[in-house]
């Protein structure tokens, strides 16, 4: 690499570690193969980060935040368009996202700094899924009848238990019948 300040050579071996978490997992998140990612010795991935754990926690934060902020739906989309995004997209390109997502959901059980991350990003999907049920409400597309946080708990709960049987690739979990679930709990709870 060139001649890089510290918070640019941070950034890129950051940038390094989010290319090998989306082609190849949280568990091919070695130091070595990062380093060898970025193009810097291994010295350097310690010299600015605690550890690799630290190195895949953030850059796994960092990812499920690029999700999360991703334009799924045009800006005229209705709120309940908006939401149903946020809950599930047909979009095949986020699949690397989502398949990591489920790898930091197994690994959490394991290993504190990736749980840590995973509560994170539970956290930041909850509070984006709240806001639209805000925004929705106040444009008088959806009528509360609970708290939205309380909502959008169960949507996340729901998708998450959908995602656990369609990973099964079980014949009534299609991508039909996962948004059909979907907008049946978003008529339920905000209709």
């Amino acid at each position: 690499m060139s001649y890089l300040s510290k918070e640019e050579r941070r950034e890129a071996i950051l940038q390094a570690a989010m290319c090998v978490a989306l082609t190849e997992g949280l568990a091919a998140m070695t130091v070595r193969r990062i380093a060898a990612q970025a193009g810097v010795a291994a010295g350097q991935v310690h010299h600015h980060f605690a550890s690799g754990g630290e190195l895949k926690s953030l850059a796994f934060v960092r990812l499920i935040r690029e999700l999360l902020d991703a334009d799924i739906v045009p800006q005229n989309a209705s709120w309940r368009e908006r939401l149903h995004a946020m809950l599930g997209s047909n979009d095949g390109g986020f699949e690397p996202y989502i398949r990591l997502w489920r790898e930091a959901q197994i690994l959490a059980t394991r290993d504190p700094e990736i749980k840590s991350a995973y509560v994170m990003t539970m956290e930041m999907w909850h509070q984006e899924t709240v806001n639209i049920i805000h925004a929705g409400t106040e444009a008088k597309e959806f009528t509360l009848n609970d708290k939205a946080e309380n909502i959008a708990w169960r949507f996340i709960g729901l998708v998450c238990g959908l995602d656990g049987i369609y990973v099964l690739n079980m014949p009534e979990m299609d991508d039909s019948a996962f948004n059909k679930h979907i907008d049946k709990l978003i008529s339920l709870e905000l209709f």
